[in-house]
């Protein structure tokens, strides 16, 4: 079991460190206060602070992370905008699309952005000019009077128009109606979990089937202890995700953990699914893997339908799924450090 689970967790492990975002070819800046003044000029750029503030020319893509992010009048950017902060304000130009992601976002009076602007926050307003279209999802947003949106406008939010210009039409997205159903997206989302969970528990059981039967044992003979430790790895892995993302320089890592530990998840979930399919196949004659897999991710499906009793049985299967690939990514840490080579010897 030692070898297959190394050479399988190992292989999620390559896998979920590709999820994490590397530094492109880039100028990165991090610091208290990051600031390009205005008597200079960089290109593409990455900048992670307390406060970001652009006053000169950034002559490329701008991608900002700061408690305060300010493209300040005067300022460029020839390229695309992405900012997350606390704040984020626009004052100055920009050549490309702005997409921004915070508390409170304003494109001030002075505000010249060549093509589209997104946001998502706790409020927006629009001073300023926008040469393409808006998207916009927050609690309130407000249309000044000296605003000019050349393209449409799509809001998701309480819209104030204080007398603002849209050349194009203004459209409240609760209002649109255009996709099926609730029922119907909700049952092909259900039939589409259903089918990847087979799928990606084929492809496990296949590659490593001796771990997939140790994984059947260990939770036959230690369900609590294994169920605990899914648990506990689960809630550190969260506490780790959330430590990360309330520091500046942390926020890119805890991105790119999340969507690494949502991989892991989703691995859990179908061992998971795959041991109580395989105990409860172990009551009858039948013994094979995938008939396992098949009733284990059926089985666990109809029952999470039921009210109050589904949310249980997800929490158990999940936690005892989590606590399998905890256990085996530990015996793959002893394999390694066992031994002198490394993962080289395995």
């Amino acid at each position: 079991m030692r070898r297959q689970s190394a050479l399988l967790l190992g292989l999620s492990f390559v896998v979920a460190v590709a999820l994490v975002p590397g530094i492109a070819a880039a100028e990165t800046l991090v610091g208290g206060s990051v600031v390009v003044d205005a008597d200079e000029t960089v290109g593409d750029t990455s900048a992670t602070g307390g406060t970001v503030v652009v006053e000169g020319t950034v002559d490329g893509d701008l991608k900002a992370y700061g408690g305060s992010v300010h493209v300040a009048e005067g300022g460029e950017v020839t390229g695309i905008v992405r900012a997350y902060g606390g704040t984020v304000t626009v004052d100055g130009s920009v050549g490309g699309n702005v997409l921004a992601y915070g508390g409170s976002v304003r494109v001030g009076e002075t505000a010249e952005i060549d093509r589209s602007f997104g946001a998502v926050a706790g409020d927006v307003t629009l001073e300023g000019r926008i040469g393409g279209d808006v998207a916009a999802v927050a609690g309130e947003i407000t249309l000044a009077e000296t605003a000019l949106v050349e393209g449409s406008l799509n809001h998701f939010g309480d819209l104030r128009e204080e007398g603002g210009t849209v050349e194009g039409v203004v459209q409240d997205g609760s209002d649109l109606a255009l996709g099926p159903p609730t029922e119907i997206v909700t049952a092909l989302l259900a039939v589409a979990a259903v089918v990847g969970d087979l799928l990606l528990g084929a492809v496990l059981v296949r590659v490593s089937p001796r771990f997939a039967d140790s994984a059947t044992d260990t939770v036959r003979t230690e369900p609590v202890y294994t169920l605990a430790v899914g648990l506990a790895a689960t809630v550190g892995t969260l506490a780790v995700i959330a430590v990360l993302a309330v520091t500046i320089v942390g926020l890119p890592l805890a991105v790119g953990a999340l969507a690494s530990s949502l991989l892991l998840a989703w691995v859990a979930r179908v061992y998971g699914q795959y041991v109580v399919g395989a105990i409860v196949l172990s009551l009858t004659a039948y013994g094979n893997r995938y008939l396992a897999l098949l009733v284990g991710v059926l089985g666990v499906t109809v029952l999470g339908i039921v009210p109050y009793l589904g949310a249980a049985v997800s929490v158990v299967v999940f936690g005892l799924g989590a606590g399998v690939v905890a256990l085996g990514g530990h015996s793959l840490w002893r394999l390694v450090t066992d031994r002198p080579g490394g993962l080289a010897d395995i």
